[in-house]
This record gives structure tokens, C-alpha cells and sequence, in this order.
């Protein structure tokens, strides 16, 4: 199909129109061009000099633009692609487009904006996104536009804002419309660095009026809104504050959600042991006038929910400790839809565990001492979450008494203490037996050397080696060194008694004598020595003189 051109030079003069009495007339022209028998076109331009396109208006296209066209001149400065069909906005399909400052993407279907898709239009200054399905804004979708004065998001499914998602908007931007989407809490620093805002549109949220909303509640107070919507911005949850005003429309006039949370909010968090007010319930708060911050069963609050039970869902809190806390969660018709409990947060969302049952008690575990935690009861129907019921506790700051820890704590650090020493004792004696086994080994071998040396000795080399060998031989040789001994003995006796018939020379008396004093003393030394260790005496035969010896 071929594009349609409006050159406004072309204009007949004789009409007389004025630029801003044609643009008065363009959208009536359009519609009568939409009518059937009339021209179809892909897209319809306004054209300037040089082949510069001012405006291009591919709004409504039949059939529905799916993805941004490509063919549109990359000089427009004015685009169009409002009430089509787009899915997502990616780099791709933005970088073309320089010159861009205004950007028209209302009713689509656009759920997703890729980081950095708009990094190209740093000239872009009116950016329309309402009536799609974004479900959060980061800072990454916002990225490039440095110049952007008015952002349009109404009527989406925004949950979640980066508390940086403007930071690069922040010298220009003054208009936001948030209105019609699902917030529930805004950290307060998103918007404290707009310097410029002069409009934020807020209304139709189901705002969470928790103590982490009462510094942002604080800010929209001091914030002079133009629009002076203050009226129509109300409480969701908690059941108590249900439909409660955030702020009257004069301030510091009537009852409000931030009167309310004045009284029994302090940096955010819960006063700890505050009683109960007239008309408060604390089961929003998750605290009790009796909690004295130890573990122990909760004293049921009032449902939460503001139907009744028996028909939407309802969460409570059992009991809460420093750590830990136990939800008990009621689903009247578990699958009739997709139940969900899910955890909030000023910045991310997450999933807890899905909802199968009609009555589940869940037990969380890992939280921090000193801090809000809100979970809800969150349905999934046709890729929608709704939010059902929510609940809103603070876990109690940390006491002189909890360094002491709990007895569970105690148990498992004593069985692990007591673990290390048995350990402990076990290698050691593991070391003990291993080296008392090694010495017992050395002085045995020790002895054996001792043993081998003496065979050596007295038997020679061979014997002695034969008796290392073999313990009988080493025991038959030193029986027959101890007979030895005995049969020298007998010898020195009978050598005494024929003394008289066969007398010696003075000389050979003497000899005779010293060895026999010899012999004496090597068989009292040995008999001083362990038997085991006893040399072995040999026999001393009598001296005799021989014949020729001459004595003088």
C-alpha cells in the first residue's frame, strides 16, 4: 500500500487556513478517510522542507502494526503508533528515529521495553505508554532520555519502580502519569531527584499504607501538586485503613492513612511495644500490644481481608521472632485460579511458593532482625496477577539477650565443639600408636645387633649369622657355653688334687696360677651378666712343662 502524503505547502490559498486550523481539522479528515469505499494507507505524513517529516500518523492501522514499520523516513520528528498492536519496543526498531520528540505508543500490547531502547532519541521530550501491560519501570527502559518532560504510563500493570529509573530525567522531566496501575508502595527516592516536577499523577493504586509508606506519604505532603488530586488517592491495604485517604485535601484537616501511621511508625518501622489505638488493627503491622519479641504463638488480629472469608482469600500471622515468622494462609477454591504468595519490596517482587491447599501455614525463615516484610496472596489469571489480601509485619530488633543465641543454637555449637576434640583425640592416638610401634621395632633390632655382634665374636661370622636365623641355634649355643664353663671348673679341681704327686716348677705354679686367676675372673664377669648375654668359657687345660725346657 502506498503512503498518503499532506504537504502543508500545498494547501489551496483560496481556503485561507492557518497550520493550527488544519491541525484542528485533521483528525475529523481522518475519519472520513477510515470510512468504507474510502483510500487505505499504511501510514499518513506531514512532510516540511528537504524531505523533513514533521508528523507521522500510523494510528489505527488496518491490519494492526505488530512491530514499528521501518519504511517511515528517519527524519520525522512526531510519531504516531497509537491504538495498534505492538508487543515490545526494541533498539532495533528506536535507532533509526533521531530526531524523535514526541512518541505516541498508547493502546497497545506492549509488555516489554528493552534496556537502552531509547538510548538514540536524546531529543525526545513526550513519551506515551498508557493502556499496555508494562508491569515495572527500570532504569534501563528509561535510559537516553535526558530531555524527556512528560512520561505517560496510565492504566498499565505497573507493580514495581526502580528508585532509579529517572535519575537521568531528573533535570527535565515534570510531568508523570502513574495513574490506574497496581502500586502498592513507592520508595520516596524515586521521586525526590525530579527538581523539576511539578505533576504526578498517582491516583487509582492500591496503595499498601504500611509504615515503608509513611516516608513517601511524607514527601507527597511537602510535594505541591499542580493537579491537587489528594482526594482520590486511597488506601487498598491494610483491612483497617481500607478506602482511607492518604493525605485530606487540606492538609493536617480530618483523618488520614498519615495521621494514622504518625502515631505508630518511627524511621520506617514499627514502634516496638506501642498498644493498640481505637480503630487500629494490627494485622497489618503483625505486632501485638502483648508481643514482647519472643518466640512463642501470635494472638490472632481481626482477618485482614475486608470480604468475608469464606470467599476471598485470608492471611494471618501466628507469631514472629527475630528471624522467622509462620503466615497462616486460607484459599477458599485453591483451583479455581493460581494462588500465589509472593514477598514485596521497594524495588523487586518475588515469588514465595504456589497455593494448593484450603488452609497452609508456611513458615519463613532467613529474615532479618529490624526489618518490614509485606506478602500477599496473589492470583494468576489470563498472564494477570491481582492482588487478593496482603500482610505487613516487622521482625523485632536484635536485644542484648540473643547474642546468647537459642538452645538449638547452643546444642549444635557444644556437639561441634565436642565433635573437634574426639577428632582431636583420635588422631593423636593414632600418632601415639604408630610411633610407640616404631620404637618397640627399633629396640628390638637393637638387641638383635647386640646378640649377633657377641655370636660373632666367640662362633665367627657364619655361626652367628645361622643363629639370627634361627632362635633354637642362638639357644643351643649358649647351653653349650654354660657347659663349658661347668667342665673348666671340674678340670681346675682335679689339677689341684695330684698336685702332690707331680709337683711343677716354681715358675709353671705361677703360670698355672694366673690362668686359673684368669679363668676365675672371666667366669665371675660373666656370671654377673644376664644369662642371655653370658660368654661362653672355655675350658683351661693344666699346664705341663715340656720336655728340653731349660728353667733358670
Amino acid at each position: 500500500m502506498a503512503n498518503r502524503f499532506l504537504h502543508l505547502p500545498s494547501i489551496p490559498l483560496s481556503l485561507s487556513l492557518s497550520p493550527s486550523t488544519f491541525l484542528y481539522l485533521l483528525p475529523p479528515l481522518l475519519v472520513l478517510l477510515r470510512l468504507p469505499g474510502s483510500v487505505r494507507g499504511d501510514c499518513w505524513l506531514i512532510e516540511g522542507d528537504k524531505g523533513y517529516v514533521w508528523l507521522a500518523i500510523c494510528s489505527q492501522n488496518q491490519p494492526p502494526y505488530e512491530t514499528i514499520p521501518q519504511h517511515i523516513n528517519n527524519t520525522v520528528h512526531d510519531l504516531r503508533l497509537n491504538e495498534n498492536k505492538l508487543k515490545a519496543v526494541l533498539f532495533h526498531s528506536m535507532y533509526r528515529f533521531t530526531n524523535l520528540t514526541d512518541l505516541n505508543l498508547t493502546k497497545n500490547e506492549i509488555s516489554y521495553i528493552e534496556d537502552g531502547a531509547f538510548t538514540h532519541q536524546a531529543n525526545l521530550q513526550v513519551l506515551q505508554l498508557g493502556y499496555n501491560k508494562l508491569t515495572n519501570l527500570t532504569e534501563g527502559m528509561m535510559r537516553g532520555l535526558g530531555r524527556l518532560q512528560c512520561l505517560f504510563l496510565q492504566h498499565n500493570l505497573i507493580e514495581v519502580i526502580d528508585n532509579k529509573a529517572f535519575e537521568e530525567s531528573s533535570s527535565s522531566l515534570s510531568s508523570i502519569d502513574l495513574s490506574s496501575n497496581k502500586l502498592a508502595r513507592i520508595d520516596p527516592s524515586t521521586f525526590t531527584v525530579l527538581n523539576r516536577l511539578m505533576v504526578c499523577e498517582l491516583a487509582g493504586n492500591p496503595f499498601h499504607c504500611g509504615c515503608d509508606l509513611y516516608s513517601f506519604l511524607t514527601w507527597l505532603e511537602a510535594f505541591n501538586n499542580v493537579t491537587h488530586t489528594y482526594d482520590r488517592l486511597q488506601c487498598e491495604t491494610p483491612g483497617e485503613l481500607f478506602l482511607y485517604p492518604l493525605l485530606s485535601p487540606v492538609a493536617g484537616h480530618g483523618r488520614n492513612a498519615r495521621t494514622m501511621l504518625s502515631s505508630i511508625c518511627r524511621d520506617g518501622m514499627i514502634i516496638p511495644g506501642i498498644t493498640s489505638q481505637p480503630g487500629t488493627d494490627w494485622e497489618g503491622s503483625g505486632m501485638g500490644p502483648e508481643m514482647d519479641g519472643r518466640a512463642g504463638p501470635y494472638h490472632q488480629p481481626t482477618a485482614s481481608s475486608t470480604a468475608d472469608p469464606n470467599f476471598n482469600p485470608s492471611i494471618k500471622l501466628q507469631w514472629v521472632t527475630l528471624s522467622a515468622a509462620k503466615l497462616l494462609v486460607q484459599i477458599p477454591k485453591p483451583y479455581s485460579k493460581m494462588y500465589v504468595l509472593v514477598q514485596y519490596n521497594q524495588s523487586f517482587v518475588s515469588d514465595i511458593q504456589n497455593l494448593k491447599e484450603k488452609k497452609e501455614k508456611v513458615t519463613l525463615v532467613d529474615l532479618k532482625p529490624h526489618t518490614n516484610y509485606t506478602y500477599c496472596v496473589v492470583s494468576i489469571s489470563k498472564n494477570q496477577r491481582n492482588n487478593h489480601t496482603c500482610i505487613f509485619f516487622a521482625t523485632r530488633a536484635a536485644g542484648p539477650d540473643d547474642h546468647h543465641g537459642n538452645p538449638s543454637t547452643m546444642t549444635h555449637y557444644i556437639m561441634t565443639i565436642l565433635g573437634c576434640l574426639l577428632g582431636m583425640v583420635i588422631v593423636l592416638g593414632l600418632v601415639y600408636y604408630c610411633l610407640r610401634k616404631r620404637r618397640m621395632q627399633e629396640e628390638k633390632e637393637k638387641v638383635i645387633s647386640v646378640k649377633k655382634t657377641i655370636l660373632e665374636m666367640r662362633y665367627g661370622p657364619e655361626a652367628a649369622a645361622q643363629a639370627a636365623n634361627d632362635p633354637a641355634a642362638m639357644q643351643h649355643l649358649q647351653e653349650q657355653a654354660q657347659n663349658q664353663g661347668h667342665h673348666g671348673g671340674h678340670l681346675h679341681g682335679g689339677g689341684g688334687g695330684g698336685g702332690g704327686g707331680n709337683k711343677l716348677p716354681p715358675s709353671a705354679s705361677s703360670s698355672s696360677g694366673m690362668l686359673h686367676g684368669s679363668a676365675n675372673t672371666t667366669s665371675s664377669r660373666l656370671s654377673t651378666l644376664p644369662k642371655w648375654r653370658r660368654w661362653p668359657q672355655r675350658s683351661v687345660k693344666p699346664w705341663r712343662p715340656v720336655k728340653g725346657t731349660i728353667w733358670t
